[in-house]
């Protein structure tokens, strides 16, 4: 099982959802209070899991409602996602890389680790 790992500078918090092999998943956006970051972790843990994909990079794209998880790719050529537990703003974006079935693959490593918990140096 993977852990939320928070971080504060100057009063902010961001988070990182970090996969059991010590790998980061995915990073929050950047938060004005500890609370509000806890609660994007807890809109994560109830929506990560059954959210479906929308892939921006394929030419037969079909938009998807949140939750979902929407695949971007740079122009560089990397993929990363972006994950919106709903209808609002994304809470969480991945590292690019430069398969798109590596990315997948962490899509897939977030469905299966959202859940998991803050971590103990945290709470």
């Amino acid at each position: 099982m993977g852990q939320y790992v928070l971080n504060e500078k100057d009063g902010r918090y961001l988070f990182n959802l970090c996969a059991s092999n010590g790998h980061i998943i995915a990073t929050s956006m950047v938060f004005p209070s500890k609370d509000d970051c806890l609660d994007g972790i807890e809109r994560i843990r109830k929506t990560a899991r059954g959210a479906a994909v929308e892939d921006t990079t394929s030419l037969d794209q079909q938009p998807v409602e949140a939750p979902k998880y929407r695949i971007f790719q740079t122009l560089s050529g990397n993929y990363f996602f972006r994950f919106y537990p709903d209808t609002g703003n994304d809470l969480a974006q991945s590292h690019s890389y430069p398969h798109k079935d590596s990315l997948l693959r962490r899509i897939e490593r977030m469905r299966n680790e959202g859940d998991s918990p803050l971590s103990q140096t945290e709470e």
